[in-house]
């Protein structure tokens, strides 16, 4: 299966990192990254421990830099060897007109690979936030392109090029005090600096010439749960009208989607495009509850609508799109994708898919 993640749009990288990490199809995995920092490892610290302890082995190489990679993700990374077969290595060219900037993943068996390569860091904003793309391809160990990757990432991270350095307390300690990496606290305050610094250049009384759009990553705590947990807090639907004449407006959501633990606690929908507010509504049929509707106005001229559904602490903010518009194509391939997956990650509510909702958690 070949995958284009189109983030944050209709993928997010780093809850599809976390299951392919957990998932016990694969047995070694190879990843070469720029940056490497505590906010993307702590997201992905449970799945690494998991697959460790199950026997799976790991080799990581990362870069320092741009002072991208901070002390905190390493000494993160540096930890995971309790946890079983692990090794980091550190990559860097004192040139100084060339950046170690890879972003390759690679997930084995004694059968296939699956390469991921992309533009996604271990950073939460690479993993979740930022506007990222990647290519995932599963291919046969022979296939050229797995081995290529191989080679690639072995020739990354070996010593004897004396531009990659294996990862231990004594390294990291050098490569502090050296000044190659840095707090994450120093990192963020640089970065607030700087984008403080491009808003000041901005003429006084001249409005921005692009809009302000945030993505949030997921909550690494939730509170108690409903019995269904799902992955992820945002949800992809191509959703169904009631009618196609008399309600345009209003969609039907099953619900085995509203009762997981996206969905509780909230009673409405917030678009995302004004702000109003739309109330979740049950409804009933033949004497007991069927569905839930609610009114999403923005889709009663589209063809095929989808959305994408993003969960905050209290609230629900959804985006409409056409399928066929060039925001809503990603959501449905997204969606259309899931359904060949093993296990299938897009589910529906009937065999037709023609007449189905259909959804997906990422």
């Amino acid at each position: 299966m070949t995958i284009l993640y189109n983030q944050p749009l209709a993928h997010r990288f780093g809850t599809a990192l976390a299951s392919d990490i957990e998932s016990a199809q694969w047995t070694h995995m190879e990843v070469a990254v720029a940056w490497v920092r505590r906010s993307g490892m702590r997201h992905l610290e449970s799945p690494f421990r998991g697959f460790l302890r199950r026997g799976g082995v790991a080799q990581v190489t990362v870069g320092v830099d741009i002072e991208n990679t901070s002390i905190e993700g390493l000494e993160d990374l540096l930890g995971l060897e309790t946890s079983g077969s692990i090794e980091t290595y550190v990559h860097h060219n004192e040139a100084g007109d060339t950046i170690f900037h890879p972003k390759v993943y690679l997930f084995l068996n004694d059968r296939v690979g699956r390469l991921i390569v992309g533009s996604n860091n271990l950073t939460e904003a690479g993993l979740f936030r930022n506007t990222e793309a990647g290519m995932q391809i599963d291919a046969r160990l022979t296939d050229p392109m797995i081995e290529d990757a191989r080679i690639a990432l072995a020739a990354w991270r070996d010593p004897e090029t004396e531009l990659a350095q294996r990862l231990d307390e004594s390294f990291l300690h050098d490569l502090v005090e050296r000044g190659y990496v840095f707090p994450e606290r120093r990192l963020k305050a640089r970065r607030d600096r700087s984008v403080d610094g491009r808003n000041a250049r901005r003429r006084p009384g001249q409005p921005a010439l692009f809009k302000a759009e945030s993505y949030r990553a997921p909550r690494l705590k939730r509170p108690q749960m409903p019995p269904f947990q799902v992955p992820g807090t945002v949800l992809l639907m191509r959703v169904r009208r009631a009618s196609e004449l008399a309600r345009r407006t209003q969609i039907q959501i099953p619900f085995r989607v509203v009762r997981t633990s996206f969905f509780e606690g909230v009673s409405s929908l917030v678009s995302a495009h004004d702000g109003r507010v739309h109330t979740l509504v049950e409804a009933s049929a033949r004497g007991g509850p069927n569905t839930i509707k609610a009114e999403v106005p923005e889709i009663e001229t589209m063809v095929n609508p989808v959305l994408r559904l993003e969960r905050t602490a209290r609230q629900i903010y959804y985006r409409a799109f056409d399928a066929d518009s060039v925001l809503g194509a990603p959501i449905r391939r997204a969606l259309e994708a899931g359904f060949q997956m093993t296990p299938p990650r897009t589910e529906s509510t009937i065999l037709d898919l023609e007449r189905a909702t259909w959804w997906r958690f990422i």
